[in-house]
């Protein structure tokens, strides 16, 4: 089959006060896999040499419209080895997007980031021209990858089917994480 090539990649978990995480829809845009649900993600710069925390803000501030302050988004931690996913059905996503990959998947390089959950308003689509996503929401993430999907149902949150896998793992990742930083928080709210 020969070398697996995966590109280069980062991605932000951002998770409010309850324990959930902001999944956003794919819009036509993607034009694969539109309508089912993702975390914000993209591309690393490498031939501007772009580091992962960097490419992460960027890709935060161009597909939700936020930037990390202390009383708004909060960068917490990282996972430290990248998670990976192939693309499933790779001939069908070049016919459909018109486009050549040079990679078979993507290695993403995951961050976490606190966002208070009232502050889902500050959710803004209108960095790019073409909008990677049109809605956004907070969801529980162990139901998020548990649902199943059903023929009468047009409005269920679903997680992109090439990525579910890696989203597990990730799940596994980052629950310790998330539920540290939440206690955290309870203790200095607490303290005050």
């Amino acid at each position: 089959m020969g070398d697996i090539k995966y590109r280069s990649c980062v991605g932000a978990l951002i998770f409010n006060d309850q324990g959930q995480v902001l999944v956003c829809r794919r819009a036509s845009k993607k034009k694969t896999a539109v309508g089912k649900w993702q975390f914000p993600q993209g591309g690393v710069e490498t031939g501007r040499d772009e580091d992962y925390y960097v490419a992460v803000l960027r890709e935060i501030k161009e597909e939700v419209g936020l930037e990390v302050s202390n009383d708004k988004l909060r960068f917490v931690s990282k996972i430290e080895e990248p998670l990976s996913y192939l693309y499933e059905y790779k001939n069908s996503i070049t016919k459909a997007i018109g486009k050549v990959f040079n990679h078979n998947g993507q290695m993403i390089h995951w961050h976490l980031f606190f966002l208070p959950k009232n502050l889902i308003t500050l959710v803004d689509f209108g960095f790019e021209e073409k909008p990677e996503f049109d809605e956004c929401k907070w969801f529980n993430f162990d139901d998020f990858l548990s649902q199943e999907e059903q023929s009468n149902k047009n409005d269920q949150t679903l997680p992109v089917p090439f990525k579910k896998e890696m989203y597990k793992q990730l799940l596994t990742l980052s629950k310790p994480i998330i539920e540290q930083y939440l206690q955290e928080q309870q203790q200095q709210q607490q303290q005050q």
